[in-house]
């Protein structure tokens, strides 16, 4: 997999899937390419120490998470969420009567709101499983934790995130579903 071909097909079939998860994660798309295109030189440079333990989809999120993470602490500021429908996480109000095109906004606003005020790690992991697909076996492999605490801590940040949206009499039922269960599949709908 050394060969520029080889790399040019890696990077066209994941580099939309680190940088998606980059720029959700930090609101900021310049930081977000940067750190897609240092995602895969270190992958590049790395790429004898992948031992085949998780995909390499997996594999490159962690790295992607890692830098992201690294640029935080090194900078000190605080990550901004931009507009989440730009983003996919929150879908863009359909052709509909301008009633339900308010509500859809609003509810939209509020899922926007309480993913901003949610810690990190939550907000993280939210968006790995909702976002990226992952099951929870590969977001564990991302984060570094056991498929267990993966579980658990997605568990939590769904029932944070619905807490959150309760108060502001804004939650779905499908996430209230959710903070009740300890499912696997990832089909949250935020």
């Amino acid at each position: 997999m050394g060969d520029v071909q080889s790399w040019e097909e890696l990077f066209a079939r994941y580099s939309a899937a680190v940088f998606g998860y980059l720029h959700r994660m930090s609101g900021d798309r310049h930081l977000a390419e940067d750190l897609t295109s240092e995602t895969f030189y270190r992958a590049m440079r790395a790429l004898d120490g992948f031992r085949g333990d998780s995909s390499m989809k997996t594999w490159l999120l962690r790295i992607a998470r890692n830098l992201y993470l690294n640029r935080k602490k090194r900078d000190q500021r605080s990550s901004s969420l931009e507009d989440l429908e730009e983003k996919g996480i929150v879908p863009a109000a359909a052709d509909a009567d301008p009633e339900s095109r308010l509500i859809q906004d609003e509810e939209s606003e509020a899922v926007r709101r309480a993913l901003r005020a949610l810690p990190e790690d939550d907000r993280s992991i939210l968006l790995l499983c909702a976002q990226e697909g992952l099951p929870c076996r590969e977001i564990a492999d991302v984060l570094g934790i056991s498929v267990t605490a993966a579980k658990v801590r997605l568990f939590r940040a769904r029932r944070r995130l619905a807490g959150l949206l309760d108060k502001e009499g804004r939650l779905p039922a499908t996430l209230a579903k959710r903070g009740e269960t300890h499912e696997e599949e990832n089909d949250v709908e935020l």
